[in-house]
């Protein structure tokens, strides 16, 4: 669709929206002249009177809805395209609601935090530092940090680090008391230090 097309139908919906030439024109802040003209290309396009005309007003022929109907949602939905991405430019503002574990907000967001808040001094970060589980839409957050591949209904996942290995360690000064384990079942034998889920209440299993 050309502009000089784009126009024309705006002029032609302004009129069968306003129910006349003047008022149209007064609406799209144009003079009269030029919706006439408008619309006099518009019909020679389609090749069919789209108003009737008369002297107090004008009415819309079959041509003139059907063409109504047909072009409504497509000039709509080019203005909010055009609106959408002219307010892509606009500094992001607002509330945050994020939820995450200790480990994650460790590792992921507080080396960030200080950055993130000098670049967008307008967004207004709220975190909820959790290790328990949390849905994130029914608490009403925008986003959370989560370990693990398990998704919850309605959410969209994207990554934020390289998978990693989770694993055991220990110190020299352990080894030098208790040795080396060497074969997993020698772990019960061992003192460990275990993480124990919030929600669950039990140990992450070995």
């Amino acid at each position: 669709m050309n502009n000089a097309l784009y126009n024309q139908i705006r002029i032609f919906q302004a009129i069968a929206q306003e129910g006349g030439i003047t008022p149209a024109a007064r609406k799209l802040e144009i003079t009269p002249p030029s919706v006439s003209k408008a619309l006099k290309l518009l019909e020679r396009q389609v090749g069919l009177p789209l108003f009737l005309r008369s002297t107090r007003r004008v009415e819309l022929t079959d041509a003139g809805r059907a063409l109504l109907e047909r072009t409504t949602d497509a000039v709509q939905s080019l203005q909010w395209a055009v609106e959408s991405v002219r307010s892509s430019n606009v500094a992001p503002s607002g509330l945050v609601r994020v939820t995450m574990s200790r480990f994650a907000y460790q590792l992921i967001l507080r080396p960030l935090m200080a950055e993130f808040c000098r670049l967008h001094p307008q967004v207004q970060l709220e975190l909820s530092v959790y290790d328990g589980t949390i849905h994130i839409l029914e608490e009403g957050f925008d986003l959370g940090i989560r370990f693990g591949n398990s998704l919850e209904e309605g959410v969209v996942a994207r990554q934020l680090l390289a998978p990693f290995r989770e694993g055991l360690y220990v110190s020299q000064a352990y080894v030098d008391r208790y040795g080396v384990p060497q074969q997993p079942e020698d772990l019960h034998r061992h003192v460990l230090i275990g993480y124990r889920f919030i929600t669950a209440n039990r140990i992450l299993p070995l």
